[in-house]
């Protein structure tokens, strides 16, 4: 399929780069700040970047020595850091204070985080290549963790509530594809659904755009997808063959309707996409 934008068009290194002065360390994760619009992103050697809303300013803000995988961030700007090296998930204030080590048995490979909507719970899905489980489940009050979906995953990888915050959609990069757990009720998980199969395809990310439709980065070969649920139809929205301006595509963001930003982990920046009004 063709994609719909035109990828010299819409997409354009927003900061960064291997000859840039402030080049990021193969980002994989970011989330945008909703007070300002600026952006946190993670580095290969744990770095955590703060970049200023237009992209003209990078600041190494903490680095935990490790390497950053998925970031999240809560209303109170706490930042929820998954580290593949430490096996754990460090929560920092936005000053790059540490706030707390987040760490159960059984969590091998945090790769991304996301919060409940009330904020309660920390869901981290976890890494196996060969199939191993799957979605841990930190308690955020008592900072208590453990499995929390125990079904086997075949590289659990992005995640994503979704706007009713009564499911979770995740990435398994070498199904490869996206299923979706449920949140019951009570809390507990209920049975993993199969949602979308991507054959050829090494997905990544998840984001959920303002209006409800999924965008799926895909690492190898490098571009982004969307589903809509409205029209029931999955498109190919950018790609980029050359990997001259996304480069293995991981995490993305929406920074309202219109700017998509993909991290980039074969690279050195981070990706603005402008989205064509609808």
């Amino acid at each position: 399929m063709n994609p719909l934008l035109d990828l010299h068009q819409h997409a354009s290194v927003f900061c960064g780069g291997i000859l840039h002065a402030q080049r990021l360390n193969h980002p994989e994760g970011l989330c945008v700040d909703p007070r300002d619009g600026s952006l946190w992103c993670g580095g290969e050697a744990g770095e955590l970047y703060h970049i200023s809303a237009d992209g003209l300013h990078i600041e190494t803000v903490a680095c935990t020595g490790g390497f950053l995988l998925g970031i999240a961030m809560d209303s109170q700007h706490r930042l929820y850091l998954c580290d593949l090296h430490h096996q754990a998930v460090f929560v920092v204030d936005d000053q790059g204070d540490h706030l707390a080590r987040l760490n159960c048995e059984g969590l091998t490979l945090p790769n991304y985080a996301v919060l409940s909507r009330d904020e309660r719970f920390l869901y981290v899905s976890n890494t196996c290549r060969a199939g191993g489980p799957g979605i841990f489940r930190f308690d955020l009050q008592t900072a208590h963790g453990e499995l929390w979906m125990a079904e086997d995953c075949l590289s659990a990888n992005g995640l994503a509530l979704s706007p009713s915050g009564d499911m979770l959609y995740l990435v398994e990069s070498h199904l490869p594809g996206v299923t979706r757990v449920p949140i019951l009720a009570d809390g507990r998980a209920g049975p993993k659904e199969a949602f979308l199969s991507l054959p050829g395809d090494e997905p990544d990310g998840l984001a959920f755009h303002p209006n409800g439709d999924l965008y799926i980065s895909i690492y190898n070969p490098t571009r982004i997808l969307r589903w809509s649920f409205a029209r029931q139809t999955l498109e190919l929205l950018i790609e980029d063959p050359a990997t001259d301006l996304l480069h293995h595509s991981t995490n993305l963001a929406f920074r309202g309707p219109h700017e998509l930003f993909s991290a980039n982990l074969g690279g050195w920046h981070l990706t603005k996409i402008e989205l064509s009004a609808e």
